[in-house]
């Protein structure tokens, strides 16, 4: 989850776990985060992955999965949140979006080998990135992809520039949802179940400032992806009513929320 002007929503770590068979079965990295740090593997080959994400510091923390291409370092891709802006040389596969303390999250994706940014970039209370703060560090895929695809799903969304496209529509119970981003800008989602009266707009003022009790409680979504990455997150939705965000910046500074990239949903 993220403020307005920067984007933002398993007991072991730093482990893998599992292994792949002829990309049918997703190799397993379980990251712990912490305030501000994760423990994570330097290094994991590439093809299938589900990362799993087990958040044990007080504030909401996510894990974002950047490509570093061109030559660009980690600390050239923090340079360049830090003035506000995504580069574009960076190329943003997803992860699993906020999870609250000692909550749970996780996500399906299909990793190519290469240098990766691991970076949280929720803000504090202040407005500072977590990735300001420490809350970065680099991971190397190794080997080859081969094959390797998403397995099958019971939905997809496509991100557009500003709307959530679901194939059809969300239903009680567990469910793995395809995320596609078809815009030219990196976008995410924050799914959330709003509490009794409350609207999506309720959320979005409390994520910015992180000040009261929240009006929803976090049940999943997918980090920033890039214009053609696709990844899988889970939902598992009882009955309620359920806000989408993307809390990306666009070029003109505004969130992506500000320019509709924000729904209501509800699941009977």
């Amino acid at each position: 989850m993220k403020r307005a002007v920067l984007a933002v929503p398993a007991l072991l770590s730093g482990f893998v776990l599992g292994s792949c068979s002829r990309g049918a079965t997703p190799r397993e990295v379980v990251i712990t985060s912490r305030d501000f740090s994760f423990d994570a593997p330097d290094s994991i080959p590439a093809g299938l992955v589900t990362i799993r994400l087990h958040n044990l510091g007080p504030d909401l923390h996510h894990v974002w999965l950047v490509r570093l291409e061109e030559g660009k370092t980690l600390q050239d891709f923090g340079a360049a949140i830090q003035q506000g802006s995504i580069p574009a040389w960076a190329v943003h596969v997803g992860g699993p979006n906020a999870a609250i303390p000692n909550g749970e999250n996780h996500a399906t994706m299909v990793l190519q080998p290469g240098n990766y940014g691991l970076l949280c970039v929720i803000p504090d209370t202040a407005g500072m990135p977590h990735a300001m703060k420490g809350m970065m560090r680099t991971i190397t895929v190794t080997g080859t992809a081969g094959s390797a695809a998403l397995p099958a799903s019971d939905n997809e969304l496509t991100l557009k520039d500003y709307d959530f496209g679901f194939a059809k529509p969300l239903h009680k119970g567990s469910q793995v949802i395809r995320v596609t981003n078809q815009a030219d800008q990196v976008h995410e989602i924050v799914v959330v179940r709003l509490l009794e009266g409350k609207k999506p707009e309720d959320f979005v003022a409390w994520a910015v400032k992180r000040q009261g009790p929240p009006p929803a409680e976090l049940v999943g979504g997918m980090s920033g992806i890039s214009k053609g990455q696709a990844s899988e997150m889970s939902l598992d939705l009882i009955p309620g009513n359920y806000a989408m965000v993307c809390f990306l910046p666009a070029a003109d500074g505004k969130a992506h929320f500000e320019h509709g990239m924000m729904k209501e949903v509800r699941i009977d």
